[in-house]
């Protein structure tokens, strides 16, 4: 399970919005539309969406460290627009106290800050301190 994800707007998932509210059926012809009439429809209707729309979201699997994130973003130049990191962590209610349900604390995507250092398993980061402590 990946712990890093890309969100943004993407070409693609604009075309399949548009392919939900692009006809088969042209109702100035009264006739159905061929498939490459529908496809070219839906490819202008894609195209306008990923030009106007703001609303982001997850479109990029889950990946395992950021430098696959960006590159996946640089991959797919002119295909995506307004792309963030972000990272599996705790969710924190607005008093600042984790949620929790079923027992279990709920991990959510935030986004991810490269200034801040994430804790490793096993402790490994206070070791390293501990590390650096002693040989100064």
């Amino acid at each position: 399970m990946g712990a890093f994800c890309v969100f943004g707007v993407s070409r693609q998932a604009c075309r399949k919005l548009a392919e939900k509210g692009v006809s088969t059926f042209d109702k100035a012809t009264g006739r159905a539309l061929t498939a490459p009439e529908w496809g070219a429809l839906v490819k202008v209707a894609g195209d306008r969406l990923f030009g106007e729309t703001m609303k982001e979201g997850r479109i990029s699997p889950e990946l395992d460290t950021p430098q696959f994130c960006r590159d996946w973003i640089a991959a797919q130049p002119g295909e995506v627009r307004l792309t963030r990191l972000m990272c599996r962590a705790p969710k924190i209610d607005k008093h600042g106290a984790p949620v929790i349900r079923k027992g279990v604390q709920v991990l959510s995507w935030q986004p991810y800050d490269e200034a801040t250092a994430w804790p490793r398993p096993f402790g490994e980061s206070a070791i390293a301190v501990a590390r650096e402590l002693e040989a100064a």
